[in-house]
């Protein structure tokens, strides 16, 4: 991750208030451009993924059209795309745990950075499990259909990730009583702000300013 955990995981929540609660203006692309050019590699991954979302946010934008007027619609339309899009940005090429580091930088308590933590942890390592699984029935040749051997089938993936997740947790809780846990991990991370933070900054002081004053 190129910009502080610190700095992404705020302007996340900065960017998506001064948009939800403001009229959509073409000035609040300034740091979706720039988070641009810093994901140019991966900008194709990310607008599928954004292209994804879209099949939820045309729909509402529908309900609304329906409801009120294409005015609104539009403007929900863009506000929940530039939103998405940013955060898309911001976090793609950023592990789970980076929210973990900004949650330490931004000094929270340490029980909530610890229960964040392992939350992530177990989330990280059901999606190597699930990864696993498909690969396995994908070298087995098995094909979702609608019959009852495909739903036995899900039941069992899910009854399966539903027992490891107890177990690890179980593992989990008796190895913090082996080693006396005291609610608080300890993580390597970097706490320097650099200049595409500055950068970041500034863009969403303009756009706080420009909507204040104007």
């Amino acid at each position: 991750m190129r910009l502080n955990p610190a700095i992404s995981l705020l302007s996340a929540v900065g960017f998506s208030l001064i948009l939800s609660f403001s009229k959509f203006e073409l000035f609040f692309i300034l740091p979706i451009i720039f988070l641009i050019y810093l994901n140019y590699k991966n900008i194709i991954n990310i607008l599928k993924k954004l292209l994804f979302l879209n099949i939820f946010i045309v729909v509402l934008a529908l309900f609304l059209y329906f409801e009120s007027n294409i005015n609104e619609a539009l403007e929900l339309f863009f506000k929940v795309n530039f939103i998405l899009l940013f955060n898309l940005l911001l976090f793609y090429s950023s592990s789970g745990f980076d929210i973990v580091k900004a949650f330490m930088i931004l000094r929270f308590p340490k029980k909530i950075n610890s229960i964040l933590y392992f939350t992530v942890k177990f989330i990280f390592d059901l999606n190597l499990e699930l990864k696993s699984i498909k690969e396995s029935l994908k070298a087995r040749n098995f094909k979702a259909r609608t019959d009852i051997f495909t739903y036995k089938t899900y039941g069992n993936i899910f009854g399966i990730l539903f027992i490891k997740t107890i177990k690890n947790s179980e593992s989990l809780k008796d190895t913090f009583k082996i080693r006396a846990f005291k609610d608080e991990i300890f993580l390597n991370y970097e706490n320097s702000f650099k200049i595409l933070d500055f950068i970041l900054v500034v863009l969403l002081i303009i756009i706080l300013l420009v909507k204040v004053v104007l």
